[in-house]
């Protein structure tokens, strides 16, 4: 009869977890994956917490210690594919879009990364970095945008971690504007500020 009984038990199906027992799986693989990750083993903190998104776990949470450790073992197509899906659904997460938009960028997608920015700033314009890091984007291309997210970073942030380097490049682009004017003729010059003036 013993022998029945524990047949019995062993063939009886499993109860379904409860909603507080798959709660506290997510988060034993998030403090899993938080733990790997402070001893530097990015692989192992990122399985644990792709585990914790599975059994959901908060993402907002779990999606910037995920990100984070997937930039620091360089792999950014990893982290873009586990942001972008969420940033569909949650548009309005301000610096998830923003650390998109900058892994873009060191992926070399320039456009993309303007694409971000763009969107980023028009719906936060209070984001210095996201002015920051569009000004860098357009260094080159666009200088007086350039000038004008600079100005903008500095506005909001005037003590602000790139604040100093904001100034110096700030500076180097008026000394490169002064010595264009003194190698332009002055035709031109009249004609690109009425240009620039006549612009809305």
């Amino acid at each position: 009869m013993a022998i029945l009984g524990c047949s019995a038990c062993a063939a009886a199906p499993q109860q379904p977890a409860t909603a507080d027992a798959v709660a506290e799986r997510a988060d034993w693989a998030f403090a899993q994956g938080e733990a790997a990750a402070e001893r530097g083993d990015t692989v192992r903190a990122e399985q644990y917490f792709t585990l914790a998104l599975d059994r959901g776990h908060d993402a907002r949470q779990v999606l910037p210690a995920l990100l984070g450790v997937c930039l620091k073992s360089s792999r950014l197509r990893a982290a873009l594919n586990y942001a972008e899906p969420y940033l569909q659904n949650h548009p309005d997460d301000h610096e998830l879009r923003y650390l998109v938009a900058s892994i873009h960028a060191g992926l070399g997608a320039a456009d993309q990364a303007r694409t971000e920015l763009e969107r980023l700033l028009r719906d936060a314009p209070g984001h210095a970095d996201g002015h920051f890091l569009l000004a860098i984007l357009e260094l080159d291309a666009a200088p007086e945008r350039t000038k004008a997210h600079f100005k903008s970073y500095l506005a909001l942030e005037p003590s602000g971690a790139h604040a100093a380097d904001v100034r110096e490049r700030l500076r180097e682009l008026g000394l490169r504007e002064e010595a264009h004017a003194k190698t332009t003729p002055p035709s031109k010059v009249r004609a690109a500020l009425h240009e620039r003036h006549e612009q809305p």
